[in-house]
């Protein structure tokens, strides 16, 4: 698809998120790394871990490879114990580190409902806690940051709500702007399910046109943010044409893209990468019209 031909430039003209958190796993540069290579490993390494696990509970490392390996193990058919697992040592980091990078990658999310993945009791336990850590007023933009990661799918509302809290202790930070920009596109997309590798793979037509649909696009509708709106204008570009089929819904995606730009440049009129993303989506949106129709 000729999208990937010209995206990668378009996510270098885009703002650069600044993270940042206040525990940190030793020698890692990113969990992600230590998730993956837990996914590799036997049951005796796993026990062994555990074992570690016991005698020093803030092994960060050590309980990212365990993540990681229950995640992975619990996608074999019955699987139970690793589920159990699993949710132990994510409960735990909601519980010790939600400022933690590894309390947000993807593998410690918990589905509420579906097929292999879902796990309604641990789900009802870490939203407890992540409800606990907000009201409690005592959550760090970072810890706000990955909760609303946690419910970026089954609870829009609680992830704006975090979202726009964190913006409001850093009102400067690009990274809060870029991710409401993010959230906003899903919930303009209907983003209904996300991939092993955290990228949406599915669009549920009736969240496209429901409430929270509604309420992001007059939020960006209002923004004055150039990041919110131009990682927004990305979103719907990128997922809003690789996951609906029909040119017809690819052009009215790319005309909102194209709409978001359009007021990025009016928001902040001084910044050249709009002029040259708006120049590639229009290009791109081209091609989309003047591509011939199957059958035809």
């Amino acid at each position: 698809m000729r999208l990937w031909l010209c995206e990668p430039l378009l996510l270098l003209l885009l703002p650069i998120p600044v993270w940042s958190a206040q525990a940190t796993i030793p020698n890692l540069r990113s969990p992600e790394q230590f998730v993956q290579m837990g996914a590799a490993m036997s049951q005796s390494a796993a026990q062994d871990l555990e074992a570690q696990l016991e005698r020093n509970p803030e092994d960060l490392a050590a309980r990212a490879r365990l993540l990681g390996f229950y995640y992975y193990q619990w996608m074999k058919p019955g699987a139970a114990v690793a589920k159990a697992s699993r949710r132990r040592h994510i409960l735990w980091l909601i519980e010790h580190h939600p400022e933690s990078p590894l309390t947000g990658v993807t593998e410690a999310a918990i589905d509420q409902t579906g097929e292999n993945m879902a796990d309604p009791e641990g789900y009802t336990q870490a939203r407890k806690l992540w409800l606990a850590l907000m009201n409690g007023g005592s959550a760090s933009p970072p810890a706000l940051g990955n909760l609303a990661k946690f419910f970026q799918i089954v609870d829009n509302d609680l992830a704006e709500k975090a979202l726009l809290k964190a913006l409001a202790m850093q009102p400067a930070s690009w990274e809060w702007q870029q991710r409401l920009g993010y959230l906003y596109s899903m919930g303009i997309l209907g983003i209904a399910t996300l991939g092993l590798n955290g990228q949406p793979t599915s669009i549920d037509p009736y969240a496209a046109d429901g409430p929270f649909a509604a309420k992001s696009r007059k939020a960006l509708a209002e923004s004055t943010s150039g990041a919110m709106l131009s990682t927004a204008a990305s979103n719907l570009w990128r997922y809003g044409t690789i996951l609906t089929p029909s040119a017809k819904h690819k052009l009215g995606y790319m005309d909102q893209a194209i709409q978001l730009m359009q007021r990025a440049k009016v928001v902040e009129p001084t910044n050249p990468n709009w002029t040259v993303v708006l120049t590639q989506m229009e290009s791109y949106r081209r091609q989309i019209e003047s591509a011939p129709v199957p059958g035809k």
